[in-house]
C-alpha cells in the first residue's frame, strides 16, 4: 500500500485486502451521501461490479442501504464499521428487501462496511467488503480487523480516488457520461434523465471539454480506465 501510486490505489488495496485478509471483492464508495455532510447526493464508486449491479443500485436501491438508515449511520459514525447482519436485526421492509432481494440475487449474503476519512480534507469513503455465506461468513477477526483497518488507511485517501477531470463534472455531466459509456443514445439517455435531448448534446459538448477527449471513443476508453469497474 506504502509503494502505491495515487492512480493504482483502488487495484492495490482491492488486491491487498483480498490477498492477506481473503476479502474478495472489496469496492470504495467516495464520499458516501449518507455519511458526508451537506453530500448533494453524489457518489462514485470503485468497484470489480458489473456496471448494470451499480447501476441498478444507484437507479433502484441506493436509499433502502441499511448502511443509509438511521442505525447504519449511528453505527459507522460512532465505531466506523458495521455489518449488514448486524443492521438487519432493526431494518424495515425496504431496507431487508434490499438484502434478500437485490444482494442475495447477486450472491452477498452479508457485507462489512469501513469508514475511511481523509485527514488532510475530511472526505469520508466507504471500503465495502461483500461476502458470500456458501463460501465464507464474517467472522469476530474480520470485525477486530476491520475496526483497526479504517485508521490505517486514512493517510492514503488524502487524495481523491476520482480523476480531477472527472471530479471538475457538475452531477449532471457525470450521470450523462456514465450512461453514455454504458452505451445508451441520446435519445434514451434524455428519457433516463428527464431532460431534452438537446441538454444531454450540451452537457456532452462540456464533459469532452473538460476531460480533453476528442470523442465518445475516447471518452469511454478514459473512463473505463479509471479504477473502477
Amino acid at each position: 500500500m506504502a509503494g502505491a501510486r495515487q492512480g493504482e490505489l483502488y487495484p492495490v488495496l482491492a488486491e491487498a485486502v483480498a490477498v492477506h485478509l481473503g476479502w474478495v471483492g472489496a469496492f470504495v464508495a467516495e464520499n458516501p451521501a449518507y455519511l458526508a455532510l451537506g453530500s448533494d447526493g453524489q457518489e462514485q464508486y470503485l468497484t470489480m461490479f458489473r456496471p448494470d449491479f451499480v447501476e441498478e443500485y444507484v437507479e433502484r436501491w441506493r436509499w433502502n442501504n441499511p448502511f443509509a438508515s438511521r442505525d447504519g449511520v449511528v453505527c459507522l459514525t460512532r465505531r466506523g464499521v458495521a455489518t449488514l447482519g448486524q443492521l438487519r436485526l432493526r431494518a424495515t421492509e425496504p431496507e431487508r428487501d434490499f438484502a434478500d432481494t437485490f444482494l442475495r440475487r447477486n450472491g452477498i449474503d452479508d457485507m462489512l462496511k469501513i469508514v475511511v476519512r481523509s485527514p488532510a480534507t475530511g472526505a469520508v469513503s466507504t471500503l465495502g467488503v461483500p461476502f458470500d455465506g456458501d463460501r465464507r461468513a464474517i467472522k469476530p477477526g474480520d470485525l477486530l480487523m476491520a475496526a483497526t483497518l479504517g485508521p490505517l488507511l486514512s493517510p492514503y485517501f488524502d487524495a481523491s480516488l476520482v480523476p480531477a477531470a472527472v471530479r471538475d463534472l457538475t452531477s449532471g455531466e457525470r450521470d450523462v457520461a456514465e450512461l453514455v459509456v454504458l452505451g445508451l443514445g441520446h435519445e434514451h439517455i434524455a428519457r433516463r434523465l428527464n431532460v431534452s435531448e438537446s441538454t444531454v448534446e450540451a452537457h456532452l459538448t462540456r464533459i469532452l471539454e473538460k476531460t480533453g477527449c476528442g470523442s465518445l471513443t475516447e471518452l469511454t476508453a478514459q473512463w473505463e480506465s479509471r479504477p473502477m469497474s
